[in-house]
């Protein structure tokens, strides 16, 4: 059925408003901020919040409200449902090994990056992320590989009204992405400095099944770390892995599929 014909229903969709603000709050929100911001009367709002925080997929610190645990049981088994993620696990580990720095995977989510899975060395500085966290593609190592894999007019889609600008050095403009991206396909990586950090430095390899970009994996490192020897040893190693992947990706059943919604 076409999603065109689908004839929502607005009790629900109530519902992943307020998930999906209570989600976008970083340290929790106050029901007043619900209200305000999914543009439900408070009177609607009170029992549908009251039911998600008596079933715990909401819980309450004092005024604020945030995610609860079994919305984290959705998301992890959403995770554990995603048969590539045993094949890529290995992967990332023996990236993180090799350049001793953290090895991150990402999907597309819209227009920004849904990162899935990670993996970090033990060091005295770390890189502060999380999997589950969502960031503008545009702004990423990570984004930029799986933006690579759509036209311009879908890249113009997705993104019809100004950037965010996370730091100064972050892209600023779609001409300036189609400048990057064209880029992207022809080395075969992204490479990025300070865009969401101005402190960080990221590089980025796409995932590809038959020419489709399906996900992408990053090690990122802060700039002190970084020496030109370095930023080629890590890409040395994100390509060779990115090819065994690939390989190992091609004998999964549902392939096309694996990464979608």
């Amino acid at each position: 059925m076409s999603m065109n014909k689908i004839t929502l229903h607005n009790p629900t969709l109530r519902v992943l408003q307020i998930f999906d603000a209570v989600y976008n709050s970083v340290d929790g929100i106050t029901f007043a901020e619900i209200s305000r911001r999914t543009d439900i009367a408070k009177g609607t709002l009170h029992p549908i919040v009251m039911t998600l925080l008596h079933e715990g997929f909401l819980q309450n610190f004092g005024s604020r409200i945030a995610i609860g645990k079994n919305c984290f049981k959705l998301g992890y088994a959403y995770v554990h449902s995603l048969n590539y993620l045993n094949i890529l696990k290995p992967h990332m580990r023996d990236i993180m090994v090799a350049c001793d720095e953290i090895c991150q995977l990402g999907i597309l989510d819209g227009g920004d990056v849904l990162y899935v899975e990670k993996t970090e060395p033990n060091q005295a500085i770390r890189i502060e992320s999380s999997a589950g966290k969502t960031i503008a593609a545009y702004a990423t190592a990570l984004g930029k590989c799986l933006l690579s894999g759509l036209s311009n007019e879908k890249i113009m889609e997705l993104y019809p009204s100004e950037f965010i600008k996370y730091t100064v050095r972050t892209t600023s403009d779609l001409e300036t992405l189609f400048l990057q991206l064209a880029a992207v396909r022809n080395a075969g990586y992204a490479h990025e400095r300070g865009e969401t950090n101005i402190d960080i430095e990221c590089l980025a390899v796409p995932i590809k099944i038959a020419d489709q970009v399906l996900a992408s994996i990053s090690v990122s490192l802060p700039i002190f770390r970084s020496t030109p020897e370095k930023i080629q040893q890590i890409l040395s190693v994100l390509k060779l892995h990115a090819e065994l992947i690939e390989k190992e990706l091609l004998l999964l059943p549902m392939k096309a599929n694996m990464f979608s919604d």
